[in-house]
């Protein structure tokens, strides 16, 4: 296996540094602030919650796949991905920070409409979130397909589609075009962090509302910021992973085609499943689509399918690892 890009370098530093600095501001900001109204052990709590809500945030099924498929794209396009996760994650969690900041400020009516299941705020974000990450899905696997279809026709991985087509063609033409750089998916987790929609970013921002209720605002600050370290840690890794995964497949196409095409499948897949499943929850609670077969798909639980993928991107890598060990001891 190859040792760390540049890139995947630049990732850890970062993530290094983000745990460094939100774990000392714990240290010196929120726990002595805790402890002045002698509830040391509940900040001591708060802040691992925080920090373990940003985790499980980062396993969440429309992250892994977002993460996955922009991956796999950005390898096609001979790029280093393995910024991706952290970008993601970044722009995710610039939502909940400025969120948390503007309720520590005193906009108490933040929480308030979040809280409420009928408030506007909660309806419009309920469709917006679902909404932003289902398009996206679908949209990458769209493009990944057409990746995968030139592949098993035997064409070279990084040749471009001819132009022309429907507008659908267009439409994922331009996506493909657009989505060029890891960069950009600091917009793309901006975008899904808007529809305020899991349990964890929900959780966090009450979190830290009771905090700001009773600490100065800097300590309560605080625990934003150990959810995106938390996040950011594990998108920023899987991104790493997935990027390492994907450069040894399309290295070698002849000898490793079969299991490139299998890895860009399962990718596709995992898209697609999110994707609709996505989409049909919005049409079912935000539409009121009463197709059977629509309320039966949205009704799927996906809290555990983002582990379920991670699991399949670590055998895929140790699969890999386990065949580049075996070619070099063969042509040692």
């Amino acid at each position: 296996m190859r040792r760390l890009t540049s890139a995947a370098r630049g990732t850890l530093l970062t993530i290094v540094v983000m745990l460094g600095v939100s774990w000392a501001l714990t240290a010196v900001v929120l726990l002595p602030s805790e402890a002045s109204l002698g509830t040391a052990a509940t900040g001591v709590g708060m802040a691992v919650t925080a920090f373990l809500l940003g985790v499980r945030h980062a396993f969440d099924a429309d992250h892994i796949a977002a993460i996955d498929n922009t991956s796999r794209k950005l390898t096609d396009d001979g790029k280093d991905p393995s910024g991706v996760g952290l970008w993601f994650a970044l722009g995710h969690s610039t939502v909940v920070v400025v969120a948390v900041g503007l309720v520590t400020a005193g906009v108490g009516a933040l929480t308030a409409q979040l809280g409420s299941d009928d408030s506007p705020l909660t309806m419009i974000t309920g469709v917006w979130g679902p909404t932003v990450s289902s398009v996206f899905l679908l949209a990458m696997a769209a493009v990944n397909l057409t990746i995968l279809v030139r592949l098993a026709r035997g064409k070279r991985s990084h040749a471009r589609a001819a132009p022309g087509g429907g507008p659908v063609s267009l439409l994922i033409g331009r996506l493909s075009a657009t989505l060029d750089a890891p960069w950009k998916l600091f917009i793309v987790g901006l975008l899904f962090g808007l529809g305020f929609d899991t349990a964890s970013t929900i959780a966090i921002l009450v979190l830290a509302g009771g905090a700001g209720a009773a600490l100065p605002w800097q300590a309560a600050m605080v625990v934003p910021l150990l959810f995106a370290a938390g996040m950011a840690t594990c998108d920023g890794l899987n991104s790493i992973v997935t990027a390492r995964i994907y450069r040894w497949s399309v290295d070698g196409q002849r000898r490793r085609r079969a299991y490139n095409i299998a890895l860009m499948s399962i990718s596709i897949s995992v898209a697609l499943v999110v994707g609709v499943v996505g989409m049909c929850g919005v049409l079912v609670e935000s539409v009121g689509v009463g197709w059977a077969p629509a309320r039966a798909i949205a009704e799927t639980d996906l809290d555990l399918f983002g582990f379920v993928i991670v699991a399949v991107l670590l055998a895929a890598w140790a699969l890999s690892w386990a065949m580049s060990r075996r070619r070099r001891v063969s042509f040692g």
